[in-house]
């Protein structure tokens, strides 16, 4: 393994730079050596365009031969997502909280999709005991339907009344989070997906967790 570098300063490396470097490391004739101190480079390039590179490297033949890549692709993540001043601290804990909400939406989502199934289950049965109505019953048979209905019609109406809940949950979630992925306006942040910033937690953020 080369020797660790410090951060990178973006402004000191051009597109042809980049364009450099995925040409080196996709090579055939590029040296192990040559390969790792790249990989070390571009890990400590906090950009879009180094982590494109490691990915791309990743996927060709020779990554194998850099064993350290997945630790340094880990690292170069973190180097990209790690705030620089009090906006950017701001706008990844908007960015968490967004993820967090929209985890919680689909779990509600897949809670409104059960209700809707388990209505339609009572009401399959509720046809069932009305058409069963038309039948020669006993009077104790009877007796035993009417109430039978008159309790899944309970059911039904506690049941869409916790569906109804539920829709009105993730509407008003839905906006809510609209409104907290506007007001990040970091640019690398934008895009980020939950597992692009899993490994960055903030202080405190544990013990929330926890409680």
């Amino acid at each position: 393994m080369p020797e660790h570098k410090p951060i990178q300063d973006p402004k000191k490396f051009t597109e042809k730079d980049y364009q450099k470097f995925e040409y080196i490391l996709l090579s055939e004739n590029t040296s192990q050596e040559q390969l790792e101190e790249i990989v070390m480079l571009l890990a400590h390039l906090p950009t879009k365009q180094a982590q494109e590179i490691l990915k791309k490297f990743k996927r060709s033949e020779r990554a194998e031969e850099v064993p350290w890549l997945d630790v340094a692709m880990q690292e170069g993540q973190m180097h990209y997502v790690w705030p620089q001043n009090e906006q950017e601290e701001r706008d990844l804990k908007a960015l968490k909280l967004y993820h967090e909400k929209n985890d919680r939406i689909i779990e509600m989502m897949g809670e409104k999709d059960g209700r809707e199934y388990q209505l339609e289950r009572y009401q399959i049965e509720l046809d069932a005991l009305q058409a069963l109505e038309t039948e020669d019953l006993s009077p104790a048979e009877r007796e035993d339907l009417k109430y039978r209905i008159m309790a899944l019609k309970d059911l039904m109406g506690m049941e869409k009344s916790k569906l109804e809940e539920v829709t009105h949950d993730i509407e008003l979630e839905e906006k809510i989070n609209r409104k907290i992925k506007e007001s990040i306006r970091t640019e690398r942040y934008k895009n980020l997906e939950s597992w692009d910033i899993s490994g960055f937690h903030f202080d405190g953020e544990a013990w929330l967790e926890e409680n």
